[in-house]
């Protein structure tokens, strides 16, 4: 993982209520590229996910906005923290946007 602290300022503008956009790329087992672009607005997080890259993904670029982030602990894999899109307005969506080591 590559620029964490770009996601972490994100996440601090996010809760100061400053506007801010990134780029997430995870890769599939394949190795195949994942693009998730997030901006805040000032009050939504608008999301794009495009898996057009993916040879074995659905290969579309869906957008749907969601209210907040929220972070779960996760204890039994070695203390992590899971940051999710939280309150948003499409059901059956994807809302992970990663997976940290505390």
């Amino acid at each position: 993982m590559t620029n964490i602290d770009i996601f972490m300022r994100f996440i601090e503008n996010l809760g100061q209520g400053i506007k801010d956009e990134i780029k997430i790329v995870r890769y599939t087992e394949e190795g195949d590229p994942i693009l998730r672009d997030i901006e805040f607005d000032g009050e939504n997080i608008i999301t794009t996910i495009d898996t057009t890259r993916d040879r074995f993904g659905k290969g579309q670029v869906s957008t749907f906005i969601c209210k907040t982030i929220k972070v779960e602990e996760i204890e039994e894999l070695n203390q992590y923290k899971h940051y999710l899109l939280n309150d948003c307005n499409q059901e059956y969506i994807d809302t992970s946007i990663l997976v940290i080591q505390k």
